[in-house]
């Protein structure tokens, strides 16, 4: 029975802790916070079966300019992490070329193809009533909004092979008579996407079920990792303290394999190791709204980049994008950007009941960085996943175990390799 060490427990390391434990590997799952609590609890909740397109594209590289102008953008760029962007820069310019970007698609459709499948079977098999909802989802457009039409936006979609159909404003409303019905331009809806009403709950959920199975979660921070001679690797950790208690006590551990999760605190660990790789923090915001709202399910605004979901906390605005150093201090005008948002997406004002922010791990092409890291035996990846993570959780794990097992490997694995990004400085 093989040991590995799965560094981070969020919704990635969870589902990559389930997948190896389903082939009967021994799992320790290292993580100093409450599996679940970090970037997997804040997001807008949904199973995204429609994110079939890269971010890096020339449609994007068209449009960043005026965006970044405007003054309620929902992207920005802390100007004090542009030098840690300017390699991600690169292979982001790189990653929009038509070719590159036909190739990074192609790759995305099928993966989020598996992905989608793989992340149900895992909710369904958690079997607890409530976690979450089958309504599909609403995008949204208004008459101030510069969006293709709505007819060509499905059509698109409906050829990456995802169902949906072009909607006018008084179908949308028929659907969320919520909505604010100014300016309403219409929507497209997608009938197959999932939303979760908690996703909280599922991590607890899912971690629950895992260690009634044997998982062993460390609430440890590992510093460090060693590669031994004779194979494995060591782990250097300290044990969670409260705070004011100091940084806990240090120990090793000994493991035959090691995947890290852990989100953007990967790179401190690969750093270490002699391996940079143009993952980047992207942080994201989101506001629990405390006014009461009949909102059947999620509802995007294309033009501001954010859902209004609705969970058991009540409605749950989420999204917009900020390069920025993942420990700086909140940006206060986002929350309230989301705040003003919600109040014209509902034509009344909405009243705040919480605030949250959280850091995204992104990559310059678009797809995740999942695989072994060339050089390092024994040693996998599984983070980038930028606003996806929670849609390819699931198929995150599966692949990350058949790669340890050594079995067949879907043709767009070989596009997730950690090696993509090393081979090459652009």
């Amino acid at each position: 029975m093989t040991t590995i060490a799965v560094i981070g427990a969020g919704i990635v390391g969870l589902a990559v802790s389930a997948s190896l434990m389903a082939r009967g590997h021994r799992v320790h799952l290292y993580d100093p916070n409450v599996p679940g609590e970090g970037t997997s609890f804040g997001n807008a909740g949904l199973i995204a079966n429609y994110a079939t397109a890269p971010m890096a594209s020339l449609d994007t590289l068209r449009s960043l300019p005026r965006e970044l102008r405007r003054p309620d953008a929902s992207l920005s760029v802390d100007r004090r992490y542009t030098p840690s962007l300017l390699g991600f820069g690169r292979r982001f310019l790189s990653a929009a070329t038509p070719a590159r970007f036909a190739r990074n698609k192609a790759a995305l459709i099928a993966l989020i193809e598996d992905a989608v499948g793989a992340q149900h079977a895992l909710l369904d098999a958690l079997d607890v009533p409530g976690l979450f909802a089958d309504t599909g989802c609403l995008q949204i457009v208004r008459d101030n909004d510069t969006a293709a039409g709505l007819d060509g936006v499905a059509a698109a979609k409906r050829r990456d092979g995802v169902e949906c159909r072009a909607l006018t404003a008084e179908e949308v409303r028929g659907l969320e008579p919520e909505l604010n019905a100014e300016g309403l331009r219409g929507g497209v809806f997608f009938p197959g996407t999932r939303h979760l009403k908690n996703p909280l709950a599922v991590s607890q959920t899912l971690r629950r079920r895992l260690e009634s199975q044997g998982l062993r979660w460390h609430r440890s921070r590992v510093h460090a990792l060693t590669a031994q001679r004779d194979g494995g690797w060591r782990l250097s950790t300290a044990s969670h303290q409260a705070r004011g208690e100091g940084g806990g006590h240090p120990h090793d551990a000994l493991v035959d394999r090691v995947v890290l999760c852990a989100g953007i605190a990967n790179n401190a660990l690969l750093k270490a190791l002699g391996v940079q790789l143009p993952v980047v923090s992207e942080r994201g915001y989101h506001i629990s709204l405390q006014t009461p709202l009949a909102l059947s399910r999620p509802v995007g605004w294309l033009a501001h980049h954010f859902y209004a979901t609705p969970m058991e906390e009540g409605i749950r605005l989420a999204g917009t994008t900020e390069f920025s150093a993942s420990a700086s201090s909140p940006d206060e005008r986002r929350w309230e950007r989301l705040r003003h948002w919600g109040s014209a997406l509902f034509g009344r004002p909405v009243s705040l009941g919480g605030r949250w922010l959280g850091v995204r791990h992104s990559t310059p092409d678009g797809l995740p960085v999942i695989g072994a890291v060339p050089g390092h035996e024994g040693l996998y990846l599984a983070y980038g996943h930028g606003h996806l993570g929670l849609t390819l959780s699931a198929q995150t794990g599966r692949l990350i175990a058949a790669m340890i097992d050594g079995d067949e490997l879907p043709g767009y694995s070989a596009n997730l390799s950690p090696g993509r990004f090393m081979g090459d400085r652009r």
